[in-house]
């Protein structure tokens, strides 16, 4: 036996015990009444003592991007930025730090924290940082802005068409503002110098890591790229891969597709990285007015939001998915978006969705004849608890009176059936999953606004919110035989707080310990 966990509060399905852990070869061999904890000790190569702390079964993200949150705590943050010329201030701190014409990397900004709440335009950032491209990341990834040095490398300007699930905001001159939305971005992405191998191996152990540190023992990867997987597999060839990685493949690459397909669904031997799931967007995001709504937007009359892939494509995917035995995974946050997907699963599929554990990936604004429709046809939502705290501010005006009562709907959908799994979408949100289950169950800000909750009647239980990061979410990745609960024949995997997660002390609860496969990838400072 390779350790023997002592002293812990054992969280099982429907009641708490204290018990002792057994692991051997990265998984749980026996739990131990504590009167029975000598004869074990003698047999363990390590004793760790927990001191009363409270284990749970590891937590996982989800739905979250490793590679992109890894970027992001390498490049400029904005998401505390209160004005658009406070983004331009601290991007030109950043460029002069810089050789002339490298690039300007940055993430976060939201315009609707500014006081105009507008898109800006590129030209202040322009005369501030003329000889750098700049590329800044909206908080939500759907949009970006850059600067005329970029505009000029990329070719773009304003006789550059839309491209398809995409577009280029323009001034009333018909100049391109700056600000590119959706598949527009990728006119700037194709000219950005592409990462090294080391720079995707650097970037996913930083995030794997900080991620370890907030309890995590898995991650959704969703949308995976060719060479993000590649750094993925060597990562995990070494042994230095921290946490479970299941990959939701690229689906805008048909390369990485007909070849990973042609494998068929992998797993290494240990579990830590499993290739089973394809990633494609049908929408974009509702901050940035890309979400697809069947109606137009209330604060934005004739624009209904974009439809980022094709139906054609869709369909066309998740049929070759589905012959291959992958998972498919689509975004999809405008109620119309929600609506096409579904009639993709129920078409394509024929069935075979619950067999699939197909996903709808936000599944944000669900109008009321499409909520059952999750259960029936066997489609998980994929949601983010904390989008809704996030949006609600300026939610209502994008969406209206009606609308807004069809948004972040977690409480519909469980009544009717569905499944879900929870994440935070990370990097758009802190990934902490304290504040996931918070804003699950309270529907408020860690400050408690607004009195009484958003939209209360969508509340989850706590019970439900935990089981949305462990057992929802190992179901999701169809691993609920081997992770999401504690038992005998499981991995070993454990999120340690210092006290029980009870709906008044969720926030105050701290991660002492985290574990993966029988192994500390993560302790706290002082922890037991």
């Amino acid at each position: 036996m390779d350790r023997l966990l002592v002293g812990g509060n054992v969280h099982l399905p429907n009641v708490t015990r204290r018990l002792e852990i057994a692991v051997k070869d990265g998984k749980i061999v026996a739990l131990v009444p504590p009167g029975q904890a000598p004869r074990w000790q003698k047999k363990a190569k390590e004793v760790v003592d927990l001191s009363g702390a409270h284990v749970y079964p590891g937590f996982t993200e989800s739905h979250g991007h490793l590679t992109g949150f890894g970027l992001v705590l390498e490049t400029v943050d904005l998401r505390a930025t209160a004005s658009f010329q406070e983004v331009v201030k601290l991007l030109a701190a950043r460029a002069a730090q810089l050789p002339p014409e490298s690039w300007v990397l940055a993430w976060g900004w939201d315009q609707n924290l500014w006081p105009d709440k507008s898109f800006p335009h590129h030209q202040e950032l322009s005369q501030a940082v003329p000889h750098h491209p700049v590329v800044a990341r909206r908080v939500d990834g759907h949009a970006i802005l850059v600067n005329r040095r970029a505009l000029q490398l990329a070719g773009i300007t304003a006789a550059t068409p839309d491209p398809p699930g995409g577009q280029i905001l323009r001034d009333g001159k018909g100049e391109p503002t700056g600000v590119l939305l959706d598949a527009a971005a990728d006119l700037v992405q194709r000219v950005l110098p592409p990462p090294s191998l080391h720079d995707l191996n650097r970037r996913q152990l930083r995030a794997a890591e900080k991620l370890a540190a907030l309890g995590f023992t898995a991650i959704h990867d969703a949308g995976t790229d060719a060479q993000e997987l590649e750094s993925l597999r060597q990562l995990v060839g070494k042994g230095s891969l921290p946490i479970r990685v299941y990959v939701m493949l690229d689906g805008s690459n048909p390369q990485l597709l007909s070849h990973e397909f042609a494998k068929g669904v992998q797993r290494d031997q240990q579990g830590m990285l499993t290739v089973r799931a394809v990633k494609l967007y049908a929408d974009g995001a509702l901050g940035s007015r890309g979400a697809w709504l069947s109606q137009p937007y209330s604060d934005s009359p004739g624009h209904s939001g974009l439809a980022v892939t094709p139906l054609s494509r869709l369909r066309e995917v998740v049929a070759q998915a589905a012959s291959a035995g992958f998972q498919p995974c689509i975004h999809a946050i405008g109620d119309e978006a929600v609506h096409q997907v579904l009639n993709v699963y129920q078409q394509i599929l024929e069935g075979r969705g619950r067999h699939l554990r197909a996903r709808i990936e936000h599944a944000q604004v669900v109008r009321p004849e499409d909520v059952p429709r999750f259960a029936q046809l066997g489609v998980i939502a994929s949601v983010q608890p904390t989008h809704c705290t996030s949006d609600m501010p300026w939610a209502p005006a994008r969406l209206g009176a009606e609308r807004i009562l069809w948004a972040y709907r977690w409480r519909s959908l469980l009544s009717t059936g569905a499944r879900l799994c929870l994440g935070s979408d990370v990097p758009v949100e802190n990934p902490d999953p304290r504040l996931g289950m918070w804003a699950a169950m309270t529907r408020k800000t860690p400050e408690n606004q607004p009195p009484g909750g958003w939209n209360p009647q969508e509340r989850m239980t706590l019970s439900e919110a935990l089981s949305g990061y462990t057992t929802w979410a190992a179901y999701a990745a169809f691993e609920e035989n081997q992770r999401g609960r504690i038992a005998p024949g499981f991995f070993a995997d454990f999120t340690v707080f210092d006290r029980a997660l009870e709906e008044d002390a969720v926030l105050s609860a701290q991660v002492v310990r985290t574990v993966v496969a029988g192994a500390d990838v993560f302790v706290a400072r002082g922890g037991p």
